[in-house]
């Protein structure tokens, strides 16, 4: 038989409980307007407005045929078809299914012309639900936005963005695989004029909501744009928060003179592309001595005073055991690692048209990289988000992970 103690302990729980509906729905008897920001001409929402989009499984949403947006895309660059249909048509959009199989979260879709496409979303169903239960609800809607935020079916409804990431060039120094932009591959340069690059700082601050607090300029590689300081100085001067560049960091390496131009323009992040550790690690990239380019452009990039997140694009079977070695390379180095930001495989640019068996072979989600974290630092558990998180927060550089579904 339990303890009195047991039944008075359960009892304190109801009704705390029961007290918590009870308040909860008495606070949302009018209640004072919500804070209106400066970025914004309406109120912040309060938690009971936010929607949520359907969660849990199985469900079905919204997706697209890969099949026919490739060959949409070709036939606007081709000249057969208007770059309008984008707006106009939901071009390669198809429902699909979000399911539980053999322990596995998977996304199955059909397409009435190119048939059959399915991925897996998740290897750990736990760790899947929590991502869903841990989602705070829709931002406030869009508003004053329409000139720029027309674009048909896909157009933004809901929130504030974080980052307004600005492609300045498709030049590259390297010819990397993968390679989410096609750098050096389509055939012709596309490069912003300088008078581009204003119109997209100046119109994305401008609208309400303001979606970008911050700037990251990638491409191809950012740093070979003539206009990359410039770029940067402006981005300041006009607002963002702050600003970054994704580079393979070549130009901060060969040059601090560059580095310390690039801070006091502005920089003040690095997202340092970065495979793993040692040249080994990186000679998928064709470059024998890349580690050290990468130890170099970290070197000078601190020195100048530009913080430095290596972003970690991760490949089952290329570079995934390299998770706990990076992590420990930025524990080992905490004045000059302010992050890691992991990205899963996205097979988009070059390897979009890869088979289905190298697709299902190197396929790497976060749950992957939760599992491999756990296994090769021995950090966390990936389904225990209080054991998790206490390790993470143990840790001496915070871990980011961003997901390219």
């Amino acid at each position: 038989m339990h303890a009195p103690i047991k039944y008075v302990e359960k009892g304190l729980s109801i009704a705390a409980n029961g007290a918590w509906v009870v308040f909860n729905g008495l606070n949302q008897i009018r209640q004072r307007p919500s804070f209106i920001p400066a970025w914004s001409d309406k109120p912040l929402l309060k938690s009971y407005q936010k929607t949520k989009p359907p969660l849990g499984w199985p469900r079905e949403t919204d997706s697209l045929c890969p099949t026919c947006v490739r060959e949409a895309r070709q036939e606007i660059l081709d000249g057969r078809k208007d770059v309008s249909v984008l707006l106009n048509e939901k071009v390669g959009e198809i429902k699909a299914t979000i399911l539980e199989r053999d322990g596995k979260i998977v996304m199955v879709k059909d397409c009435p012309v190119h048939g059959h496409f399915e991925d897996v979303m998740a290897i750990d169903t736990a760790f899947f639900k929590h991502l869903e239960d841990v989602f705070p609800g829709r931002d406030i809607r869009a508003h004053n936005d329409e000139t720029l935020h027309n674009h048909g079916s896909s157009t933004i409804k809901h929130g504030r963005g974080s980052v307004l990431t600005v492609d300045l060039t498709n030049r590259c120094n390297m010819m990397c695989d993968p390679c989410f932009m096609d750098a050096n591959q389509v055939g012709f340069v596309h490069e912003l004029s300088w008078d581009d690059i204003k119109t997209v700082l100046d119109n994305a601050i401008s609208i309400k909501p303001k979606r970008q607090m911050s700037v990251q300029f990638s491409g191809g590689e950012p740093t070979i744009s003539p206009y990359f300081l410039d770029a940067i100085r402006h981005s300041r001067k006009v607002g963002y928060n702050s600003v970054q560049a994704a580079t393979n960091g070549i130009e901060f390496a060969k040059s601090a003179d560059f580095a310390r131009a690039a801070a006091d323009a502005g920089l003040r992040y690095a997202y340092l592309q970065f495979d793993g550790i040692g040249n080994a690690a990186n000679s998928h990239r064709r470059v024998g001595n890349l580690f050290d380019v990468k130890l170099r452009a970290i070197e000078n990039l601190h020195s100048a005073g530009v913080d430095i997140v290596p972003v970690i694009t991760i490949v089952n079977g290329v570079n995934n055991e390299q998770v706990g070695r990076v992590i420990e390379f930025a524990l080992d180095n905490p004045k000059k690692i302010n992050f890691l930001s992991f990205q899963p495989v996205s097979f988009t640019g070059r390897d979009e048209e890869i088979t289905d068996e190298r697709r299902q072979a190197q396929r790497y989600t976060l749950s992957h990289l939760a599992h491999d974290v756990k296994k090769q630092t021995g950090l966390g558990e990936p389904t225990d988000r209080t054991r998790s998180g206490a390790s993470s927060r143990a840790a001496a550089t915070r871990t980011a992970a961003s997901a390219w579904p």
